[in-house]
């Protein structure tokens, strides 16, 4: 269970200030989507605001409203719709942010939204991660505007989605029968269509162990179709934690010339895995100097939720902290949602 969430004034004044460190501002946007999961619909229409102001605030930087539109899109609040859809159509605005909006509007999965996304989708055919993110948006609206195309529900229990996440394409019935090969396959095929190609990706998280973790290690490292799809497989790897993806993620990391939505999971992911603690911080360490600013912060960020952790392993409850600051430490236990997307990948966090 939480123990005490910060007051919502005191979450708002940290969003509304750039200059409060990343790790603080981090944790309060994940604060504010626990307040919005409990909370009455006056409470959550200003969590909303809060948020939307966050966004729209490019002071924040790349890294930190990318997350703010990711959350936004896990609250499902279609009172969101409207700034998701004039972020992703500025032209002037970052690629990774827009690209994230495009990915919590799949995730609300408003009607509404169909005609931005087909519009981005028309104008930016040559931007291959923002365009894949549309498509991807419209055809998982479609999935569910349209019954699921038919389709029955997964029957077998392993491949039901046992994180917390709200995927932006969900695995097919029929992969319930296939190996972590033949779903590996389906993924590396840069022939079919993106949303087939997610949905072995979600498959084999679903199914997990090992030989699913290598079919996944082998698309992020030998893929060259798509960088969007490089940069989900990296989050379902942290989400997964497993030790073997280790060395794959530590690969996407060095990869100078590749995207920074890529380097960036991979160091959010090498903070989730357990196991091999010493040889990802050592990673990660390393990485906190580069050259690029969202590469950087992502591993700040994840050498803090792995802090966070020790801290709460060594020293009991961290809600005895000053909850109010959003300091260092925050209230998590296991088993409980977290108020951080990468604490759901360290955290293992099921449903």
């Amino acid at each position: 269970m939480f123990g005490s969430i910060p007051p919502l004034d005191t979450l708002a004044g940290c969003i509304a200030n750039p200059n409060t460190p990343i790790g603080m501002r981090m944790r309060a946007a994940y604060y504010l989507k626990q307040v919005h999961s409990t909370s009455s619909d006056g409470d959550q229409e200003r969590v909303v605001s809060i948020l939307k102001m966050g966004l729209l605030d490019r002071r924040h930087g790349s890294l930190l409203r990318h997350e703010f539109a990711y959350v936004i899109g896990q609250m499902k609040d279609e009172r969101s719709c409207l700034v998701l859809e004039q972020v992703l159509s500025n032209d002037d605005d970052c690629v990774m942010v827009r690209h994230e909006c495009a990915e919590a509007l799949g995730a609300i999965c408003a009607d509404r939204s169909t005609v931005t996304l087909k519009e981005v989708l028309e104008r930016h055919a040559d931007c291959l991660e923002l365009a894949e993110t549309c498509q991807l948006a419209l055809d998982v609206i479609e999935w569910r505007t349209n019954g699921e195309d038919g389709e029955q529900p997964a029957a077998c229990a392993c491949m039901l989605n046992p994180y917390s996440s709200i995927d932006p394409a969900p695995p097919h019935p029929s992969h319930q029968n296939k190996s972590a090969k033949e779903l590996g396959d389906i993924l590396c095929n840069d022939e079919l269509p993106i949303f087939e190609r997610y949905r072995a990706m979600f498959s084999l998280r679903n199914k997990g162990g090992k030989d699913c973790v290598l079919q996944l290690s082998l698309a992020l490292t030998n893929d060259s179709s798509s960088a969007l799809l490089r940069h989900e497989v990296a989050y379902v790897l942290g989400q997964m934690q497993h030790p073997a993806s280790v060395e794959a993620l530590e690969i996407s990391l060095r990869r100078k010339d590749e995207h920074e939505m890529v380097r960036h999971e991979s160091a959010e992911a090498l903070g989730a895995i357990e196991g091999r603690w010493e040889d990802c911080e050592k990673i990660l360490q390393e990485f906190t100097e580069d050259r690029n600013i969202v590469v950087r912060e992502s591993c700040l960020v994840a050498l803090d939720a792995a802090d966070y952790w020790d801290h709460s392993n060594s020293n009991g409850d961290p809600s005895a902290e000053d909850t109010e600051t959003i300091g260092v430490s925050f209230t998590q236990q296991k088993n409980s949602e977290p108020p951080n997307r990468i604490l759901v990948n360290h955290f293992n966090v099921k449903q």
